[in-house]
């Protein structure tokens, strides 16, 4: 069940004339718990400052930000959800959270493309609510998601996805350069290749690679392969993939049995 907190208060309401609803300006963060436990908490709250004060929006101390959902979280049990942080430019905080749809986890994601560049005013790394553009575009498109696409033609990430591929049996992944978000579950799939002796390169991807196999990662579908692109149909996905998830789903177990102690 869908349950909803407006500054600690449930079913709580946001004001009509806040800026994060007039004009889109909000900040915000989605996380996971794997059975109660949320998943680098710390690290998305860095982030969530991070886009906070990139838009100049007033937010409260992480440790402020903690509490809040470690409160919510208590009425999780020892589940898996997934819980998403709103703040916006009037000042309110949103918590909301449901069951994980277990069935979006590794499943195949269509993908189009969507010409972008982000502004030198707001970086790609901004986790912002503005995003009618992507979503407007993958209606348009038929698709889940689109790869914002560059002008030089490399893909910088999906509208919620970081990027992987594999190619010649080394996975890549495109470098960090402030014009895209470093996604969360992108670094711990980072960290769980390299305990798994998966060869890994930071490397720009062009849109018309060929590529061996191709994957979306993120909070809630963790590694999941494209389900076409380019001359080949059906899922990219592929034996270093799935080694890959693997890998990554022990390395979360792990780490989330340390945080329970």
């Amino acid at each position: 069940m869908r349950r909803i907190w407006v500054d600690g208060e449930e079913n709580g309401r946001v004001r009509g004339d806040d800026p994060g609803l007039l004009l889109g300006l909000t900040v915000f963060e989605t996380l996971r718990t794997y059975n109660g436990t949320p998943f680098r908490l710390q690290q998305h709250l860095d982030r969530l400052v991070g886009s906070a004060n990139q838009l100049n929006i007033t937010i409260p101390e992480k440790a402020v930000l903690t509490a809040e959902i470690q409160a919510v979280l208590e009425h999780t049990a020892d589940a898996d959800y997934r819980l998403r942080y709103t703040v916006t430019a009037g000042g309110h905080r949103i918590v909301d959270i449901q069951p994980i749809d277990t069935a979006r986890i590794g499943a195949p994601i269509r993908v189009g493309r969507l010409a972008w560049d982000p502004p030198e005013w707001l970086p790609g790394v901004v986790k912002h609510g503005s995003r009618a553009s992507w979503i407007v575009a993958a209606q348009q498109q038929g698709v889940d998601e689109v790869f914002l696409v560059d002008g030089a033609g490399y893909i910088l990430e999906a509208n919620r996805s970081n990027v992987f591929a594999v190619q010649d049996g080394v996975l890549c992944t495109p470098p960090l350069d402030d014009r895209f978000l470093e996604g969360v579950t992108r670094g711990a799939l980072l960290e769980a290749a390299g305990e798994a002796g998966i060869p890994v390169e930071e490397r720009p991807l062009h849109v018309d690679t060929p590529f061996d196999e191709l994957y979306l990662s993120s909070t809630l579908k963790e590694l999941a392969p494209v389900s076409g692109w380019g001359p080949r149909g059906g899922p990219m996905d592929g034996p270093l993939g799935l080694k890959l998830h693997q890998a990554f789903q022990e390395f979360v177990a792990r780490e989330v049995s340390r945080a329970r102690g």
